[in-house]
């Protein structure tokens, strides 16, 4: 069959490619939007987007990982015909589950929005209540195709999804704004329906000009017996729902989280309105950065199921061992510069994207920004254990995380002088429970000890470098040119910059986790070249 496979970590490569246009078409989305339709627009436009993901969890999140696993595992062993039944059955109990919870959000938005106590949030609901449908049917094709280790097909459709979902959201913003901030948020919110409708039609596209592979492959293995459609349901079924359900935790708790702020922040002695805008600046706004260098760690956590369950298969656990530990490293070097730049910069960069709000939002990202670290720990190492075939411990780490973050932004946020904060201080205790149990699972199962030192000391230096070049540079260009803008993105820049020669010059980073970076395996043979790598 024509498709050929990729390796994890090329495969990792494009998935993360695709997530970065993604990604950066998203924040970039946000800031302008953020400043049409203000922290009240935003908190409306949140609140309808947690209950859409909350649902879509229960569709699209594990059947695809399933479908990935299950078809990598037949094509192993040589059922291509196997693997492609797998992928049409899915695709029909996906479409099933797809348009019930659709049917479920859209005839039932009021409920919704009253119970978080958003009320405001009613329109927005409605209109992102379509997109669970088609953005579940993109999930089976996605999950099809990763099965394959052909990472090709779910960057490409990632990248249109989110061109249409931008364009026409920004769009319909600005049309409804005259209407109000409820209307106007719900049409930036409807860009989401739009946007998954462009990536299925781009996938269905994609299927279909591959489709003479796909049955060549299908037709040299017809005469062998395939299990029955039932058997398959019941595969997917097995393996989905101990991930369903920790996938579904942190989407739940963001929508509890919701209710949460707007209880506590009202029992603390704020006004509906001022609660509606705090909520607006910790989700709608500083959330958006902490979930930023995420792209990557997706990305990864995708290409590891299929890489680690074929070591697995194979009974090489060396292998899966050298896996996981490459993959944790590779995301402590994403998330630890990431988690303590946004805490430096926390004020400038705020001031920079939304001028017009006020000083508490730096202060909001400054809290929220470490759990940047424990974030991108917690999404590789679920993406280890599934492929290891132990997704139900990820699963248990995410409930103990979940009830820690519940009790410390209950408590916290009805402290008046603390308020908003407190939600923040909740989030980073959550994952990083999380992401400390997941490791002492890997470390068990695995039963190879991963090198905490090896991978942690070098980054950590890095990144005090390069806290150190922000802070110092930043001051410094405030005080000579006096202009936030420049001052801060001159520092940003600066601070990347050091951060990689550090790492360069200590000998931070092998050559395998250079190489995935564009450009990488040009600037990898320059540095052998000098003896730096």
């Amino acid at each position: 069959m024509g498709f050929h496979k990729q390796s994890f970590i090329k495969g990792a490569a494009i998935l993360a490619a695709a997530g970065i246009i993604s990604k950066v078409l998203g924040a970039i989305y946000r800031i302008p939007l953020g400043r049409i339709i203000g922290s009240e627009g935003m908190a409306y436009y949140q609140t309808a987007y947690d209950l859409y993901i909350m649902m879509l969890t229960i569709s699209a999140y594990s059947i695809p990982i399933a479908i990935s696993k299950l078809v990598s595992e037949k094509i192993e062993i040589g059922r291509r015909d196997e693997a492609h039944k797998t992928f049409k059955v899915a695709l029909s109990l996906i479409a099933f589950l797809g348009i019930t919870l659709s049917a479920i959000l859209f005839f039932n938005a009021k409920g919704f929005a009253m119970m978080v106590k958003n009320p405001g949030a009613y329109v927005a609901v409605l209109c992102v209540a379509p997109a669970i449908f088609t953005v579940s049917l993109s999930g089976a094709f996605r999950g099809y195709f990763q099965g394959m280790q052909n990472m090709t097909p779910s960057g490409l459709s990632q990248v249109t999804e989110q061109i249409a979902r931008v364009v026409f959201g920004f769009i319909l913003a600005i049309t409804f704004l005259s209407v109000g901030y409820e209307a106007a948020a719900g049409g930036a919110v409807f860009g989401t329906t739009i946007g998954g409708l462009v990536s299925f039609l781009t996938l269905i596209y994609i299927y279909r000009m591959k489709r003479g592979e796909i049955k060549a492959g299908i037709r040299a293995d017809s005469q062998l017996k395939k299990d029955s459609a039932l058997s398959i349901i019941k595969k997917i079924v097995i393996f989905s729902i101990p991930i369903t359900i920790g996938g579904s935790i942190m989407p739940v708790m963001n929508v509890i989280d919701t209710f949460i702020v707007m209880d506590r922040l009202q029992a603390a002695g704020f006004s509906h309105e001022t609660a509606t805008s705090l909520l607006g600046q910790l989700k709608g706004m500083a959330g958006a950065f902490i979930n930023l260098p995420q792209v990557f760690t997706i990305a990864l956590a995708a290409s590891l199921v299929p890489a680690i369950s074929e070591s697995i298969a194979k009974s090489d656990f060396g292998s899966a061992s050298r896996k996981s530990e490459l993959a944790i490293r590779l995301s402590l070097l994403i998330g630890l510069p990431a988690a303590f730049g946004l805490f430096i910069l926390a004020d400038p960069i705020m001031k920079l994207m939304y001028p017009a709000e006020p000083a508490s939002l730096g202060m909001v990202l400054r809290y929220l920004s470490t759990a940047v670290i424990f974030l991108t720990l917690v999404q590789t190492m679920t993406g280890i254990l599934q492929g290891m075939g132990k997704e139900r411990i990820p699963v248990m780490s995410l409930i103990v995380g979940a009830l820690v973050k519940f009790a410390v932004s209950y408590t916290l946020t009805s402290i008046p002088f603390i308020n908003i904060r407190g939600a923040a201080i909740g989030t980073v205790a959550g994952y990083a429970v999380s992401a400390f149990l997941n490791l002492s699972a890997i470390v068990k199962h695995q039963k190879s000890s991963i090198r905490i030192t090896k991978i942690i000391v070098k980054p950590l230096i890095a990144t005090g470098a390069m806290m150190a070049a922000a802070y110092l540079s930043y001051r410094l260009l405030f005080e000579a040119i006096g202009r936030n803008s420049v001052a801060t993105l001159i520092s940003v820049t600066f601070a990347a910059l050091v951060y990689g020669i550090v790492l360069i010059l200590i000998k931070g980073i092998a050559t395998e986790e250079l190489e995935m970076t564009p450009g990488g395996k040009r600037l990898s043979s320059i540095l052998k070249k000098k003896g730096l790598l």
